[in-house]
């Protein structure tokens, strides 16, 4: 760390410091050893978590800033980072929200959760979850819900990538490997239930345009997201698409996808809806590879 505006750590003056400069320097000087900046990194990593730690005392207190402005600067800087990466992952909340109380969330968020993360790109995954359960948040249940649909986005958008298989896959299967195939889903492909109309929302946002009021649509509504040529795309499921969905994502066959299906449907409309989903799966690019069959 250098002796400008930052926190300058004190250390004992070389032979080239003038004469009299030491006197401006903490009078409990020591040298930083290997050793000493461990410590002295984990003391101010406790600082800036807001915990009790010693690193005060290794910062030089002198003009043009003491001690504890310096330190100021990190703690800020720190916080301000953590918030504008709660920005970066969540803009149409910070647009539902405004500034000011968008602010006020990232605040007390990082305040609740400081990061663990080692690639700051995941910090913020509990934010759904802080604002479904903290006021005045929790009295508005569509702004977790805009939140969850924002962080799976992101985790579509930077999920790994695969090259899908296209119908040409499934008319190669023989009539009688049918029921023994299992899907390999796209790495993309996430499922999402929401109660509040929180796709309206985020869609209105994106083209900038006032939201609609928050609606409940009295039951939760599976969502299907994924991935394809480096877009983000979103539909809506029925629930028996849902639940042959589930059954591919699990590792099923296609034998257990009819089954899951035969909860939906009567049993002479199942082969032909199941051969239908998996055709309408390809041609979206969410099969990544079909195993067995013969």
């Amino acid at each position: 760390m250098s002796a400008g505006a930052g926190a300058a750590v004190a250390s004992t003056p070389t032979a080239a410091t003038p004469p009299g400069a030491a006197s401006t320097r903490a009078a409990a000087a020591t040298p930083v050893t290997g050793a000493s900046l461990r410590a002295l990194q984990q003391d101010l990593q406790r600082h800036l978590l807001g915990e009790d730690g010693a690193v005060a005392s290794a910062i030089v207190d002198a003009p043009p800033l003491r001690a504890a402005d310096r330190l100021a600067i990190y703690h800020n800087a720190y916080r301000v980072r953590l918030i504008e990466a709660l920005d970066d992952t969540y803009p149409k909340l910070h647009a539902a929200l405004g500034d000011e109380m968008f602010c006020a969330l990232g605040e007390a968020f990082v305040a609740a959760h400081p990061s663990v993360y080692r690639s700051i790109r995941w910090y913020g995954r509990e934010l759904a979850g802080y604002l479904a359960g903290e006021p005045p948040f929790a009295e508005q249940p569509i702004l977790a819900e805009l939140a969850r649909l924002e962080w799976m986005l992101a985790e579509v958008f930077d999920s790994r990538d695969a090259e899908p298989v296209d119908r040409s896959a499934l008319s190669a299967i023989e009539p009688s490997g049918w029921g023994a195939i299992r899907l390999e889903l796209h790495p993309s492909v996430r499922r999402l239930d929401l109660e509040w109309n929180a796709v309206p929302v985020w869609q209105a946002l994106s083209r900038e345009e006032s939201p609609p009021d928050p609606e409940h649509g009295g039951h939760a509504v599976p969502w299907l997201l994924w991935r394809q040529n480096l877009g983000n795309y979103f539909r809506s499921m029925t629930a028996d698409e849902a639940a042959a969905l589930e059954s591919a994502r699990r590792g099923d066959t296609f034998a257990g996808i009819c089954a899951a299906l035969s909860a939906h449907l009567a049993e002479e409309e199942i082969p032909l809806r199941a051969a239908g989903l998996l055709g309408g799966w390809a041609d979206a690019g969410l099969i990544a590879a079909v195993r067995g069959g013969g």
